[in-house]
């Protein structure tokens, strides 16, 4: 009884976060690379436990479920202005690790740590305050996300077309590279989803030869 009690709780805090959250945002890539859900910032947690697991990495964007920016990818949108970056519902803000390159982006609880001083720039670079030559970067590799992938060609392309996909996400130096350039490059978004066109094919959907 414990055990389905919690679950519902967590269930009505999602839906309650759901009907509130008007006032957070998605941070997502502008390239919408090999996914038209687009790519977010996201937290690594166990949404049914409601536990956050580690700091944050891409991932497909949530919006596509129609309820709007997800617990877990769901940033404060004024206080991006102030140069934080907070999920409201975790009460958790990404913070820079370390000031290097290729740094791992962490997610602690909120503070006037100045680690947690991130601004988000007209150029859509995301850079630490204390560290503005490093920029918020997603990787190149994408990779099925809970081990739900169909062989490719197995069953037909559909079934891979709305798996969860992940990518690395860390603090890298920040590049005018354009192959690099397009991986810093970010912008908010929330409202109705809009299928993005990929700029690049998913390796996971069947190809059929010409």
């Amino acid at each position: 009884m414990k055990r389905i009690n919690f679950t519902a709780l967590v269930l009505f805090s999602i839906l309650f976060f759901n009907a509130a959250n008007a006032d957070v945002v998605e941070i997502k890539l502008v390239d919408a690379q090999d996914e038209t859900r687009g790519w977010c910032v996201d937290l690594f947690a166990h949404l049914t436990r409601a536990i956050p697991l580690g700091g944050f990495q891409g991932h497909d964007c949530f919006l596509f479920f129609g309820k709007g920016p997800q617990i877990d990818q769901g940033f404060d949108e004024e206080l991006i202005a102030e140069s934080r970056f907070r999920l409201p519902y975790w009460d958790v803000c990404m913070t820079l690790q370390e000031p290097k390159h290729h740094s791992y982006i962490a997610a602690e609880p909120c503070s006037d740590d100045p680690a947690q001083k991130i601004s988000m720039h007209d150029d859509g670079r995301i850079t630490p305050d204390t560290a503005p030559e490093l920029c918020l970067t997603i990787g190149s590799i994408t990779i099925p996300g809970g081990g739900r992938l169909a062989p490719v060609g197995a069953r037909p392309p559909a079934d891979n077309n709305d798996i969860p996909q992940i990518r690395r996400m860390t603090f890298d130096n920040c590049s005018d590279d354009p192959a690099v350039a397009v991986l810093q490059t970010w912008t908010t978004r929330k409202g109705e989803f809009v299928p993005e066109e990929r700029s690049i094919p998913s390796r996971f959907l069947l190809i059929e030869a010409d």
